[in-house]
Order: C-alpha cells, then sequence, then structure tokens
C-alpha cells in the first residue's frame, strides 16, 4: 500500500468509524501545513462552525501502519482522539483566540525555541541564526494543553505586530522566561542510560574513557533551545572539563562529548544521520549536523569546520 492508497482507506475508515459513533458535526478532510519541521500533509478534524481544528500527522500513522500496527487501531486511536476533543474544541476557541491575540497575557508564556534552519516557517517568523539553526519564539499554550501533549504555537510576524512589540522586545521576554522556568540541566549520559535500564552493572561512558552528557532544559519540552542560552557554552565546558562537541539527537536536546581529540565530526555526523533517519519522527529532528565549542577562544562552529582547522594546523606546522 503506497501513501496515497493510505489515506483514501484512512478517509473511508476514520469516516465510517465517527459516523458509527454518531459523532455529530465532524468534518473530514486532508491539507499540507508549514510546521517548524517542514511541510506536514494532515488529517484535519472539524468540529461544527468552530475555526479551531484537530490535525493528525499523516506520514507518522503510515510508518506506524508499515511497521505493523492496523489500520483498525490506528483509525480506533484517531477517532477516540476526534472523541475525547469534541467539547475542548467547542468550548475553548473562544478563550484560546482572546489568549493568544493578548500580550499581556502571552508575554510569561513566551519562551526560546531551536528549529531546523530551513524550515519553511521561517520567511514569516522572527528568528536568529545559529549555525544552521534558527531561534524562534513559541508561546506555551499551558491551560489549553491536555494530557495528550503541550500545546505551542511559533510567533509569526504579523502576531507579533499584533502584539505591538518590536524584535528585540519579543526575543527579551522568551529569554527571560526561559532562564528562570526552564534552567539547563546536564545529565551525564551513564547514569541517564542506569536509570534506563535499572541496573547498577552498566559502565558509564566516563568509565570506558568518554566524557558525555545529556543537555537539556528542566522539562525537556524543546530542550535543545538552551544552546542559545547566555551562558550555556560556559557552563557546558566548565561541567565536561574542556571543549566539547555537540550532537543534536533531537529539538529536545543535545548530547555533549568531550573533545580530548579522538571524536571526529564525520563519524559523528554518520551517526546523526542514522538517528535522523531511523529513529525519529519528522517534528523532532533539529540537524543533520554535530556542532564543536572551543573552551580556549570560546568559538562555536560546525565540526566539520573545526575538523578541517585543527587539519590544516597541522599540515602548516609540518
Amino acid at each position: 500500500m503506497d501513501f496515497e492508497e493510505f489515506k483514501s482507506n484512512l478517509m473511508d475508515l476514520v469516516t465510517k468509524e465517527v459516523e458509527d459513533r454518531e459523532l455529530d458535526g465532524i468534518s473530514l478532510k486532508f491539507n499540507s501545513i508549514n510546521s517548524p519541521d517542514g511541510m506536514t500533509d494532515r488529517l484535519m478534524v472539524s468540529v461544527g462552525d468552530s475555526k479551531m481544528s484537530m490535525a493528525f500527522r499523516l506520514k507518522e500513522i503510515f510508518r506506524d501502519v508499515n511497521n505493523g500496527e492496523s489500520m483498525d487501531h490506528a483509525v480506533y486511536k484517531i477517532v477516540n482522539t476526534i472523541e475525547a476533543n469534541i467539547e475542548v474544541v467547542k468550548t475553548k476557541e473562544g478563550d484560546v483566540k482572546n489568549f493568544i491575540s493578548d500580550y499581556e497575557q502571552v508575554k510569561d508564556n513566551t519562551y526560546l525555541r531551536l528549529i531546523p534552519g530551513d524550515s519553511p516557517v521561517l520567511a514569516e517568523t522572527p528568528h536568529r541564526m545559529i549555525q544552521d539553526m534558527a531561534l524562534v519564539v513559541n508561546v506555551h499554550l499551558d491551560n489549553f494543553s491536555d494530557e495528550n501533549g503541550r500545546s505551542c504555537v511559533v510567533v509569526t510576524r504579523p502576531l507579533m505586530e499584533l502584539y505591538g512589540v518590536d524584535e528585540a522586545q519579543l526575543f527579551a521576554d522568551a529569554e527571560k522566561n526561559s532562564l528562570e522556568n526552564e534552567p539547563i540541566v546536564f545529565t551525564p549520559l551513564g547514569d541517564m542510560i542506569k536509570s534506563l535500564i535499572e541496573s547498577e552493572e552498566l559502565p558509564s561512558p566516563d568509565e570506558v574513557g568518554i566524557v558525555t552528557y545529556i543537555a537539556t532544559n528542566k522539562s525537556g519540552f524543546h530542550g535543545a533551545s538552551i544552546a542559545a542560552y547566555p551562558d550555556f557554552a560556559e557552563k557546558a565546558a566548565e561541567t565536561i572539563g574542556g571543549s566539547f562537541y555537540m550532537l543534536p539527537s533531537s529539538v529536545h536536546e543535545f548530547i555533549l562529548i568531550k573533545d580530548d581529540g579522538k571524536p571526529n565530526a564525520k563519524d559523528l555526523n554518520k551517526m546523526i544521520k542514522n538517528v535522523n533517519e531511523t529513529v525519529l519522527e519528522p517534528r523532532d529532528i533539529l540537524a543533520s549536523q554535530c556542532y564543536h565549542y572551543d573552551a580556549k577562544s570560546k568559538v562555536l562552529e560546525t565540526g566539520l569546520k573545526y575538523n578541517a582547522r585543527v587539519q590544516q594546523r597541522k599540515g602548516g606546522a609540518r
């Protein structure tokens, strides 16, 4: 079954299940939406005349079905979510609109977020580049989220203009909230692995000569944004004990590896590419290459650029 056949079958099955459950006022359609991770195909679900919609990422459902999930189970999950959120869509539309359009309410809920530097949303979104990644401002809709996940909105230029603030103020407010409420958290990778497998017999990377940390924020939600904090690099160098490589393992965290002269950017980039292609959801991919921070010169650059400079230096020393 190819993707188009999957979409057709899914629409028929979801429509039938909605009708069987007698869920009134539900409209279904397919749409392509610009999101921070690129253009995504969605199943859009509308309720009555509400301008709010539920959106299901089709490529992720298609992947799960190809990996063994039955279509019936996929449909069951989708319609369960629709049924559980009908009243939310009906009752919260006005509340969300009033909240998101009022900067006095929004201001304390703005946070920094790091997204791919080639994201299509950047064309109409205030942003700052960090290497090939882009820093944007997120509005957290915590009061309108549920157990299925956290809701958030990227601040676009039209939205910023509606607020009547400039870009400097927007980023300053988001940085303040991020630093105060989502501080940097460094966790030795060995400790994290131990907690995951509940075993004390696993040697830490430290014990085998590799100093490795997970760097994220307090909540772990869009935690890669810590790379934009003013004191991140210095704190990371102090924690890890010198210069280090940064691997964007997802939009939620970086893996930091101490630069003891052994890591190679090409090999690290192969690891990142493999994880992006085989492990991560498209929405969670941040970048396809590693970065390097030199603790002495205080320079952040791509790992490939740093390795090239080191090789050039060695060649010149001959």
